[in-house]
């Protein structure tokens, strides 16, 4: 019993250091830009020692990778409940609507985190690649035909704007300002 309220009190430890960490890596770049930022400066503005620091992560590559699949992830599972409703047959307004408190809190809480991961270029990946990566594997479940390169290039890219659109813009569109983009983009089709 003791030895499980030890374990539990390191882990809360750990994901609260780790949280500093973060949390300082994302000011720092939004502050100075990823390439200007050191592990020596997030350990000073996060209060701990390098060595705190190295027991998380490589380096700070290390760290915006992690962050960045830490980010992806969770964007995923909210495109995979998502394709869920699709698949319950409810109409995209409403899946609008039952995802809109997901949505918010993954682009609009976290929008310092998103736009130090987005100016981040990692030789490995980057959080725009990773998310169309994540796309085009979720678009291929939720429609019934696999799309082909034209349309899975044109509905990643409609995507990708609304994902913008929200990051820029700090709200979700209501119902009505959806419909009406709808319209609008049926009608430029036809």
């Amino acid at each position: 019993m003791f030895g499980e309220k030890e374990e539990l009190m390191t882990d809360l430890r750990n994901k609260r250091t780790e949280m500093l960490i973060e949390n300082s890596f994302i000011q720092l770049v939004r502050q100075q830009g990823f390439n200007n930022v050191s592990v020596i400066d997030i350990s000073n503005k996060a209060l701990i020692n390098r060595q705190t620091f190295y027991r998380h992560y490589q380096d700070k590559y290390h760290l915006a990778a992690k962050m960045i699949q830490d980010f992806v992830s969770t964007y995923d599972s909210v495109l995979k409940k998502r394709s869920n409703l699709n698949k319950q047959n409810q109409n995209f307004l409403s899946i609008t609507s039952i995802l809109a408190p997901d949505i918010k809190n993954l682009l609009i809480k976290q929008r310092e985190k998103i736009l130090a991961l987005r100016s981040i270029q990692l030789d490995s990946k980057d959080l725009s690649s990773e998310i169309k990566r994540v796309l085009r594997n979720n678009l291929v479940s939720m429609l019934e035909e696999k799309p082909d390169k034209f349309e899975m290039s044109l509905l990643t890219s409609l995507i990708l704007g609304s994902f913008n659109y929200l990051i820029d813009e700090q709200e979700l569109p209501d119902t009505s300002q959806i419909q009406h983009a709808i319209t609008v983009i049926l009608c430029l089709l036809s």
